[in-house]
């Protein structure tokens, strides 16, 4: 008996930045007010961008924070052979 195994995705908001060099957001922290209140200022912030292409990394401290939901997973980022 085979069981099929959906696809988890992750719909929770993120606090984040959008690269300076590559456009590509950079999430940094979970949003715990779903949405319900403006994102703080934050205080000091090096980021490094994600994408391997690009690694850009600066201070974004006077950036604006905005928020972002994950992208799903490509099926060869979960390890698994579906």
């Amino acid at each position: 008996m085979r069981i099929s195994q959906w696809a988890k995705v992750d719909a929770r908001w993120y606090l984040g930045v959008r690269c300076r060099k590559c456009e590509t957001p950079i999430l940094f922290a979970l949003d715990r007010s779903e949405g319900e209140a403006q994102p703080a200022a934050p205080g000091k912030l090096l980021l490094t961008c994600p994408r391997p292409e690009c690694r850009h990394r600066a201070d974004y401290s006077k950036a604006t924070v905005s928020r972002f939901q994950k992208p799903p997973r490509a099926p060869d980022e979960t390890g698994r052979n579906l």
